[in-house]
């Protein structure tokens, strides 16, 4: 970690975007790419993450900062691969895939998933195999291409769906969080259905509270990343 080194941060207005200041001094990625954000309140979510730093800067607390840089630095060099890396997750959806027992588990993913799928079949014209076990399922062709243009070619939403998919292993449960048919706890939930039933039916385990809480806290500083590019 490197010492702080800076007083004061601050947004301000410049050049069609928003850039973060540290003191005097224009925010930059760690390629040196200048940082020129789309929307005040996404400068506003990196800058709250610089002014929290105390003595030493912890990068590791820093989720916003993180996927802005990823955006400039790497997928803006790589944006049909980063939108083909989105749509293999449709391609392979966790809501696609149902236990076929106990029926309790069987029962909770249907009330849970079923309805998600409605909506991603009604609002982005697709439809959706769903198979009961882990052997791979395929999928309509056409979805593939239907979900890597819908991820499009901006770099910072494009980044925020690729990461918020990889955590919730579900380009659904993305797409519904981030149209807003879904809140970060419902994704949670729905996305982690499957350990949570596990606490449910032999207790908790420590280390895996710890995962889940820590997952849960990303999930929703991630939806606010991506709400914040909307503003």
């Amino acid at each position: 970690m490197t010492k702080r080194f800076y007083e004061a941060v601050s947004v301000a207005a410049k050049d069609a975007g928003f850039v973060v200041k540290l003191d005097a001094h224009e925010l930059k990625t760690p390629a040196k790419a200048r940082l020129l954000l789309p929307t005040e309140d996404l400068a506003n979510l990196v800058a709250d993450e610089w002014a929290a730093q105390q003595d030493e800067i912890n990068t590791a607390q820093m989720l916003n900062m993180r996927l802005v840089s990823t955006a400039l630095d790497r997928v803006s060099t790589l944006v049909a691969e980063t939108a083909a890396a989105f749509a293999a997750y449709g391609m392979s959806d966790l809501l696609c895939y149902r236990a076929d027992n106990p029926e309790r588990l069987v029962t909770r993913q249907a009330e849970a998933w079923d309805p998600l799928l409605a909506w991603a079949r009604a609002r982005f014209d697709m439809s959706f195999e769903v198979t009961n076990g882990v052997l791979p399922v395929s999928q309509p062709a056409i979805n593939e291409a239907r979900f890597a243009n819908i991820a499009g070619t901006d770099v910072f939403r494009l980044t925020g769906l690729a990461h918020v998919a990889a955590l919730l292993g579900s380009a659904i449960l993305t797409l519904a969080l981030e149209d807003g048919y879904i809140d970060a706890q419902q994704a949670y939930e729905a996305a982690f259905l499957d350990d949570l039933y596990q606490i449910e039916e032999w207790g908790h385990d420590e280390e895996a509270d710890m995962r889940l809480s820590k997952i849960a806290l990303e999930i929703r500083q991630a939806a606010r990343y991506l709400s914040a590019l909307q503003a």
